[in-house]
């Protein structure tokens, strides 16, 4: 589990030389320090806080921004970790509450992790309340002064990205709404809407022009054919601020839609449902199978962080899940002929929709044990919305069977 994921006190010297080895250079969200600084943590800790949060490893010289071995860390001594609470509490207001992991010495030699998270008080300012630092990736200036724009859009980040990130999916929405119209189709019943944002977008992370391109780094494939997204970058066309795939096949009546928006939103709209009749005469029966639904979870979280690190965002995440016109509906089990001898399916008779929503990070899904983890309770409560008891052993003997698992 990487450093970004790894409970913080589990954090060990050994685990700070493995993630040094992978030779991860400097970024937005990652500093190496060679030793305790004299002086500017404070500036670092804060300019995270500030921007997307971070990491900063104390103990290891960079070379080009890059880690230099040997890594042998620190002097081991007491109170570091005292030390870097009062630098923050003496220079930060209001004050950053970071994670700190001084890991248990090796030959009297240490690291000091210090994983800072985004901040929802912004802006934390330095030296008596005068100046305000953002984080840049910039490798000759990492920290920068903020200006007079970017602190006031610190002083109200979070209403304002609450308010862009909500705009965000409710256009999304109502251009899905006007296409269908416009077509004179629609999802008959189980629509699903999977959408990933920001929790707090700014700024564009991209130029519309470079979707195209970075739709075929973030492909993921699953079992059975399972991709995502569901389309190639030939199928995609411009809107505002982004482009768009809509699909319509006359003989099925199945429909699809992908929005990809430069300020990082992902919004995918899925005809989940399948309907059959056992003879000519009788009704169509309609079902919604659970295992499509960890299938499209598990190759998307893959895929989102594929593209989260391509346009170089390291924040939180929110992922947003519905199913929309469920009353009557079957659901079926994960796998039920092999782990079940009761009843494979529910009829639903009181949900007219479903809806789940998490907050993550890019970190988390970028890490496929704390990915994979993610995945599994969250399956697990969307089978408990369906009405099913299972365990986290089922999707994870299903996502095997898919060759979605990765031990």
């Amino acid at each position: 589990m990487s450093i970004f994921t790894k409970p913080i006190n589990e954090i060990s010297f050994q685990d700070v030389t493995y993630f040094c080895e992978q030779g991860i250079g400097e970024s937005v969200n990652l500093d190496y320090k060679r030793d305790f600084p004299s002086s500017g943590l404070e500036k670092t800790i804060s300019a995270f806080a500030n921007t997307f949060g971070g990491v900063i490893i104390i103990g290891v010289e960079d070379v080009d921004s890059k880690p230099k071995p040997p890594f042998e860390g620190i002097e081991y001594k007491d109170k570091l970790e005292e030390r870097i609470w009062n630098i923050i509490v003496d220079n930060i207001y209001p004050p950053v509450f970071p994670e700190i992991r001084v890991c248990p010495p090796l030959n009297n030699k240490t690291f000091v992790t210090i994983r800072v998270p985004q901040s929802n008080e912004t802006p934390h300012a330095l030296y008596n309340n005068t100046q305000v630092y953002i984080r840049t990736g910039n490798r000759n200036k990492p920290e920068d002064l903020a200006t007079v724009e970017q602190i006031e859009w610190l002083r109200n980040r979070r209403n304002k990205s609450e308010e862009l990130r909500e705009t965000l999916y409710r256009r999304a929405e109502e251009r899905y709404q006007t296409i269908c119209k416009q077509k004179k189709v629609r999802i008959e019943f189980a629509e699903f809407t999977l959408s990933f944002a920001p929790l707090y977008p700014q700024k564009p992370l991209m130029i519309t022009e470079e979707i195209e391109g970075i739709v075929n780094k973030m492909k993921v494939l699953g079992g059975g054919g399972r991709e995502f997204p569901r389309l190639s970058h030939y199928d995609l066309e411009p809107i505002q601020d982004g482009m768009i795939y809509f699909f319509f096949n006359k003989d099925t009546g199945f429909i699809t839609q992908t929005e990809i928006n430069k300020f990082g939103l992902i919004f995918y709209k899925e005809d989940l449902g399948s309907g059959m009749k056992e003879t000519a005469e009788s009704e169509t029966i309609r079902r919604v199978r659970l295992s499509k639904i960890v299938d499209i979870l598990s190759v998307s979280f893959e895929s989102i962080a594929r593209f989260y690190n391509t346009v170089g965002y390291w924040g939180l995440v929110e992922v947003k899940i519905s199913l929309v016109g469920l009353l009557g509906i079957r659901f079926v089990r994960l796998k039920p002929s092999q782990y079940f001898i009761d009843e494979a399916e529910r009829i639903n008779i009181s949900e007219k929709e479903l809806s789940w929503e998490i907050v993550t990070s890019v970190s988390e899904l970028s890490d496929v044990v704390a990915r994979q983890s993610k995945l599994l309770s969250l399956g697990k409560e969307i089978a408990w919305s369906f009405g099913f008891k299972i365990s986290e052993d089922i999707i994870k003997q299903t996502l095997k069977e898919e060759g979605r698992w990765i031990e």
